[in-house]
C-alpha cells in the first residue's frame, strides 16, 4: 500500500488536503478503484460499492470525483434519507 496526497472539498465548496491509502496500481492509473481508504480528520473512511466513502463520526459521504491529469478530488456530499 502507498500513501497520495488528495485534494477534498466539502458541500459549502472549502477544499483540504487529505491522505489516501492506494494500492500500487493506482501510481500507474490514477485510478479511483484503486483507493483503499481515505483519512479524514483522523478517521479511516472505506469506500463502499459506488465507490463513495461515508464517515461514521460525521454522517459526511465523500465521492471520488476527476479534477483532470493526475489530480484527484473528493466532494462530500449530504447524506439523503
Amino acid at each position: 500500500m502507498y500513501i497520495e496526497n488528495i485534494k477534498v472539498t466539502d458541500q459549502f465548496g472549502a477544499m483540504y488536503a487529505i491522505k489516501a491509502t492506494v494500492e500500487r496500481h493506482f501510481l500507474e492509473s490514477k485510478s479511483a478503484s484503486h483507493i483503499q481508504y481515505i483519512t479524514v480528520d483522523g478517521e479511516d473512511i472505506r469506500p463502499s460499492f459506488e465507490m463513495c466513502f461515508q464517515s461514521r463520526s460525521s454522517g459526511k459521504i465523500f465521492k471520488v470525483i476527476k479534477n483532470g491529469g493526475f489530480k484527484r478530488q473528493v466532494q462530500q456530499y449530504k447524506n439523503q434519507p
